[in-house]
């Protein structure tokens, strides 16, 4: 058994056992990581007996790591004053985050608790979007003036907030305007008479309060360093972006686009409520569902155009035709969504992705084209008779063709909506990851549909 599951079922033990001092013997040695995992799975008041029983520090920890929904119920269950102390003890960005899930007024009830100067750095994060370099930085940086020296710089240092890890000492103006930055690592190694000027990398990396964080991921990632610093409109320096905060955008970009993908999005996760998740999925699902009904459309306005045994035949393949056009065009926004998300791709490269995209759906149309053709001229001749339609036989050649065809320009068509669609709602400020999944099937589904039913009117009557 792992060390993870000793721990979970020693901690369950002693909730079970209700007593106090095992209790307290079992948090005493816990991780903060391996707790906010036994809160998966334990119910509200075992929660709140494990929060009473742990250092306000320690407590606070474990909220932060929870998963939104998890976090969601806690936060419900705890007072004004016990969630006013566990705030206190997180850094400003964690508790601007916890704070954002919360009523104005129940925030503002917390931070009247609080001391003025940690109360007004949460205040000021709370006034940026949560998905912005604003909403996502830490406000507590170290900066001191271009004719500082070492000593003074350690001595800043020394005096820094002791929670937060601290990468880099920012060197500015008389105007708070960043102008370099000196690593930890050349600090330590310089001499205490050195100045600043003299050891500083003058050309650091600076985003904008204001942008957004998955272009502040992509700038951290292209300069490969450990940090950022942050201006706001002004250019002054107001706060850091760490590499922690990367990893926590990474990760939640990287399961908002797959969740989009899928037909669902970001908000289910943040309830645990069954009734909430099935109305985020159903306010995708229900939209495409009648979009489907398009190609119901189709088919009805189609079959009065063949005759009922020829129809019959026709019908049989778009199942076929549909699944592996929509599949497709999924396989070509997947990869496209996943450029923009890394910085490989961005507005201006579209010519770069229709010549290497349009070439593998060019290549795969006509392949898959000839195989369903192959396959329905062999296969076909065997659903022949049975049955009171199917004993009046129809040219299996040309359902074929048109089968051949219409797989040809179903891929095609996927090929050309999963170029096309990502760029055309990034343009228009949208993310790309809606273009996959759900959307991109339904349309391709009618237009596949709809140019297959065309295809075998000229080939098949």
């Amino acid at each position: 058994m792992s060390d993870e599951h000793s721990f979970h079922d020693q901690l369950v033990a002693a909730l079970k056992g209700e007593n106090e001092a095992t209790l307290a013997e079992v948090l005493a040695g816990a991780r903060a990581g391996d707790l906010a995992e036994s809160f998966e799975v334990l119910d509200d008041e075992e929660r709140s007996q494990i929060l009473f029983n742990l250092p306000p520090q320690t407590a606070a920890e474990v909220v932060v790591m929870l998963d939104e929904a998890v976090r969601g119920d806690v936060v419900d269950d705890l007072d004004t004053e016990s969630l006013s102390e566990l705030v206190s003890e997180m850094p400003p960005d964690d508790a601007a985050d916890v704070l954002a899930e919360l009523s104005d007024n129940e925030a503002g009830e917390i931070l009247d608790q609080m001391v003025d100067e940690q109360s007004e750095k949460i205040e000021e994060l709370l006034h940026y979007d949560e998905e912005t370099a604003g909403g996502i930085m830490t406000p507590d940086v170290v900066a001191v003036a271009a004719g500082a020296t070492v000593a003074d710089a350690v001595e800043s240092v020394r005096k820094a907030t002791p929670d937060e890890e601290l990468h880099e000492v920012y060197i500015v103006d008389d105007e708070r305007k960043v102008v370099g930055i000196v690593p930890l690592r050349r600090l330590v190694t310089s001499p205490q008479e050195t100045l600043l000027a003299d050891i500083c990398d003058s050309d650091p990396v600076v985003v904008s309060v204001d942008d957004d964080q998955e272009t502040v991921v992509q700038i951290i990632r292209k300069y490969d360093v450990s940090e950022a610093a942050v201006v706001d409109k002004d250019e002054k320096l107001v706060g850091r972006i760490t590499h922690d905060d990367l990893l926590d955008v990474a990760e939640e970009e990287a399961e908002e686009d797959l969740l989009r993908m899928a037909g669902t999005d970001a908000a289910e996760l943040e309830t645990s409520s069954v009734f909430r998740a099935a109305w985020v999925r159903g306010t995708w699902l229900i939209p495409c569902m009648f979009g489907m009904l398009g190609s119901a459309v189709v088919l009805k306005t189609a079959e009065s155009n063949f005759s009922v045994a020829l129809f019959a035949a026709l019908i049989l393949f778009v199942p076929m035709i549909g699944a592996t056009g929509g599949n497709s065009g999924i396989q070509i926004t997947t990869v496209i969504v996943r450029g923009f998300a890394t910085g490989d791709l961005g507005s201006s490269k579209f010519l770069r992705a229709l010549m290497r995209e349009g070439r593998i759906a060019l290549a795969l149309a006509p392949c898959c084209g000839l195989l369903a053709w192959l396959s329905v001229s062999l296969f076909f001749p065997f659903f022949q008779g049975g049955g009171e339609i199917s004993q009046v036989l129809v040219d299996t050649s040309r359902v074929a063709l048109a089968v051949g065809c219409g797989m040809t320009a179903a891929i095609l068509v996927a090929g050309a909506l999963g170029i096309l669609l990502p760029f055309t709602f990034r343009h228009f400020g949208v993310d790309p990851a809606i273009a996959s999944g759900p959307l991109v099937t339904t349309l391709n589904d009618v237009i596949s549909v709809s140019i297959y039913m065309l295809l075998a009117l000229a080939i098949a009557t």
